[in-house]
């Protein structure tokens, strides 16, 4: 095998029709875990598995010893899969946590059970430093969309960042400040405009600013929306916005960060680090030192 192919194990959930949900196993190779899980998903689908979203996965490759189960299926040269779906009847009233495209729990056991992880939010009073704390956890379906309207809920902004996180490509963390994107309207078609590299990256911290309370609006490397302001009045308005459009408050707190075992990837359409940097160079970013 090529020192640059990766493999990938993937568990994939998805539904047969409007009745029956499917669990389904892959095993793939390719150049990044992103290119990995394409080949899975079309797999997948012309399997007959409708609209596969990503649950589990785990790089192989970096493992000694590790050998494919009996029943794996070798599909083409690329991909293995297991022979046989695990079905189950779909409930209305029961909904599973999907990971927003980026990030996916790995397949270690987790301190803590899967199913404890919903849509929420907490919120937080001030702080030593005066500052006010919001955290949300969103499912992959709405992920964007409220990320979106929470750009909207914020008073006039003017500034907008990029981290791109050391795990990367296993290079430093660096800090890039889009001039040039100043108003929320800009802001949002950026992100649209190049929503693989960003929205879905599991890489980098994607933070919006507003000058009232030194406002920063974050969707950080695990997904999850953060809010930090000195204006609370910011805050108690931003926390009623949310509310309206159907999120809840919460005590009992969980997310993929803590006490999951979770992987980070980058889509099979998105750039690569040093495609990303030229494209974000391109776009009149300006690279901030870092202390």
């Amino acid at each position: 095998m090529s020192k640059n192919r990766e493999f990938w194990y993937f568990l994939l959930q998805g539904t047969l029709d409007d009745k029956t949900g499917v669990y389904s196993n892959f095993y793939t190779y390719g150049t990044h875990c992103g290119d990995c899980l394409a080949k899975a998903m079309k797999t997948a689908e012309k399997e007959g598995v409708i609209k596969p979203e990503l649950i589990e996965t785990c790089r192989l490759d970096n493992l000694e010893g590790f050998e494919l189960p009996d029943n794996a299926i070798e599909m083409n040269s690329d991909i293995f899969m297991l022979s046989t779906f695990n079905t189950y009847e779909l409930k209305k009233e029961e909904k599973e946590f999907t990971p927003p495209t980026g990030i996916a729990f790995g397949t270690d056991e987790n301190q803590y059970e899967t199913d404890l992880i919903k849509e929420c939010f907490v919120a937080y009073g001030k702080n030593d430093n005066g500052i006010f704390e919001f955290e949300l956890v969103a499912d992959n379906s709405r992920l964007i969309e409220t990320y979106f309207k929470a750009i909207d809920f914020l008073p006039d902004t003017d500034g907008f960042w990029i981290y791109i996180r050391d795990h990367w490509e296993n290079e430093q963390t660096e800090l890039h400040a889009g001039k040039d994107l100043i108003s929320k309207e800009n802001i949002i078609e950026f992100l649209k405009s190049n929503n693989e590299s960003t929205l879905q990256n599991g890489f980098i911290d994607i933070v919006v600013h507003s000058k009232k309370g030194e406002t920063n609006l974050t969707l950080d490397e695990h997904k999850k929306i953060q809010l930090h302001t000195k204006d609370e009045s910011v805050f108690n308005e931003f926390i009623g916005k949310i509310i309206e459009i159907g999120f809840e408050q919460t005590r009992e707190y969980y997310n993929i960060e803590f006490g999951y075992y979770h992987w980070h990837y980058r889509t099979d359409k998105s750039l690569n680090r040093n495609e990303f940097k030229e494209m974000l160079s391109r776009k009149n970013f300006e690279k901030i030192e870092l202390n």
